[in-house]
Formats: structure tokens, sequence, C-alpha cells
């Protein structure tokens, strides 16, 4: 998906002028074989959800940025099945493990819950962005600061603290949370 990511916004800068056009039709081809690729080989219709590598049967919950790399419609059928997978497999009440037989290893990793509440977001299922958010918003230290694990029983602080990863995860999710409530409302809405 990286790859793919690489081709659309090098046509993306083609389109806007930014990037001259000589390669752009190679782009595009290797956009598409890439994507078709993906599509074929990533696809785990076992799990009902894109795999963490081609023929695993494992999730990773940076699957849930597949949103924000505008990879297929957020709320088409595969990108939908995959966030529901992850969160039903990698979850742990708000908190989200990395990929699937990390709780076995390390505790939830706090940025993946924020990379939750961002694709629900841009998914436009807001009662649900919203609702985790204010699960995990109480989670921080007495000053709001996360480190970057969490053990999802005791919500005691694991790893690296403080965590920038875990704070930028925070700041993105709330920050397209609003983007896609004003959006879909057709403008600003009232703060939350």
């Amino acid at each position: 998906m990286g790859a793919w990511v690489a081709f659309d916004r090098a046509l993306r800068l083609v389109e806007d002028g930014q990037l001259p056009d000589g390669h752009a039709s190679a782009w595009r081809a290797e956009a598409k074989s890439i994507h078709d690729w993906v599509e074929s080989n990533c696809w785990s219709e076992e799990l009902g959800a894109y795999a963490m590598a081609p023929g695993s049967d494992r999730l990773d919950a940076s699957l849930l940025l597949t949103a924000r790399m505008e990879y297929g419609d957020p709320n088409g059928e595969r990108n939908r099945r995959t966030l529901e997978a992850v969160r039903r497999e990698l979850g742990h009440g708000p908190l989200l493990y990395r990929y699937t037989g990390m709780s076995e290893e390390e505790g939830a990793f706090v940025a993946c819950s924020f990379w939750l509440v961002e694709s629900l977001a841009r998914a436009e299922r807001f009662e649900e962005a919203e609702a985790l958010m204010d699960e995990l918003l109480p989670l921080s230290n007495d000053v709001g600061l996360f480190s970057e694990q969490m053990d999802p029983e005791t919500h005691d602080f694991l790893g690296n603290f403080p965590q920038g990863l875990s704070h930028l995860a925070l700041v993105n999710a709330a920050a397209i949370y609003q983007d896609a409530l004003d959006r879909a409302s057709g403008g600003a809405s009232e703060d939350r």
C-alpha cells in the first residue's frame, strides 16, 4: 500500500503542475498494477480483512491508516471490514495492540487507539469516534501525557514516557475528527 501511495502522490503532484508529466502514464500504470496486486494478494477471506503481509493470517493495526493514505473508500467494504477485524482481534477495551500476538509480549500501543479514532472519523462514524476518544483521554496522566504502551487491564504506563507518537496520534485524531465532522455538516461545527 505504501508503494501505491508513492505513485498516487506523485501523480497528484503532476496534476497540480508540481512535477513534469513525462512519466505520468508509467506511474499511473504502476499504481494500478500495485493496487491490483494488493487486492489480490493482501486480502484475506479467512480474516475478512487486509492481512499484515501477503499470505499471512495476522492483523496489523497500521492497516487503520489506509483511510489516511486514501487507499480506497474509508467506508468501502474492505476498509470497513478491516477496521472491524482490527478492533475485534487487537482491541482490549478502548486500547489496541499493534499486531496479532502482541498481547503476550507487550502492552497495548497507545497510538493505535488514536489511529482507530481517526479511521472512524474518516469513515464518518462520528459517534463511535467521539465515544472512543472519550474513553481514551481519561487514560492520560494528571498532566495529560501518554506513554508508548499501556497495560490494558490496569492502565499502567509501559514503554517510553512521554511518547511523541502517542501524542501525535492524539492530535491527528482530534483534528481529523473535527475536519471530517465539519465537511459532513457542510461547515464549521460546534466545538466538541
